[in-house]
């Protein structure tokens, strides 16, 4: 296995330091296959990621491929909207 590359993203909000990272995992990350494969699985990434939100309650502070899916969004939403403000 290569060395574990450390890589820097900065963005202004979570959302859009979320996908840069992921788009720098995937460009300089370091690929390797792990125990749990199955063939034809590609390649495992890794990294150690620094990053930085610059205004970490700026919305949106989730992204869009939320991988909670679209019901953890909605909730999400309401909370933003103060409907969940009573609980």
């Amino acid at each position: 296995m290569n060395n574990i590359p450390v890589l820097c993203v900065t963005g202004e909000s979570l959302a859009v330091t979320y996908e840069a990272a992921l788009v720098k995992l995937y460009k300089e990350g370091t690929r390797f296959k792990t125990q749990y494969d199955k063939p034809g699985d590609p390649l495992s990434l890794d990294c150690t990621l620094n990053a930085t939100v610059m205004n970490p309650e700026l919305d949106p502070m989730i992204h869009q491929a939320f991988p909670g899916g679209i019901d953890e969004l909605k909730e999400y939403v309401m909370e933003l909207k103060g409907f969940k403000d009573h609980w």
